[in-house]
């Protein structure tokens, strides 16, 4: 009975360290190519503004992770709380320029949003992503993006 408890433990411990917990297997996705734009906004003509200048930062990336599955991601972030903020994100085959995935997400009142695609393709060397943002807050002009990553 006293042999049971460390054996317990050490097999505990050593599975802690073999095998990690979910939310390390992020950080072990590699990032592959990243493509960033940020821009701050203009006020409509005739607004006279105090606030301090919203920016927007605008991000499409590429990951490789180790267990295949090459996928990219497009967000859309904000300084501000924005009226509406949109973030969509295609991937394409670098053989004939097709495409492959899109998806897209938006939502009102937030400073935050991204959106995935898979590639789905075995062969993604030459593959690449698109990520379209869009950005509206009342008394701005509205700013567009494009980001593009490849693999």
């Amino acid at each position: 009975m006293k042999m049971k408890k460390p054996l317990i433990a050490t097999v505990m411990g050593l599975s802690l360290l073999c095998f990690g917990t979910g939310a390390s297997a992020a950080e072990t996705d590699g990032v592959v190519d990243s493509d960033v734009i940020q821009s701050n906004k203009q006020a409509k003509p005739g607004m006279i503004s105090t606030m301090a200048v919203p920016s927007n930062t605008s991000n499409t990336n590429t990951y490789t992770p180790f267990g295949g599955g090459t996928y990219a991601v497009s967000s859309s972030s904000s300084t501000t709380l924005e009226d509406y903020i949109y973030a969509k994100c295609r991937t394409f085959n670098g053989t004939d320029g097709s495409l492959i995935n899109s998806n897209s997400a938006s939502a009102n009142r937030s400073s935050y949003i991204s959106a995935k695609a898979n590639n789905g393709t075995i062969y993604f060397a030459n593959d690449w992503a698109i990520g379209n943002h869009t950005y509206k807050l009342s008394g701005y002009n509205d700013v567009v993006h494009e980001t593009k990553a490849y693999w």
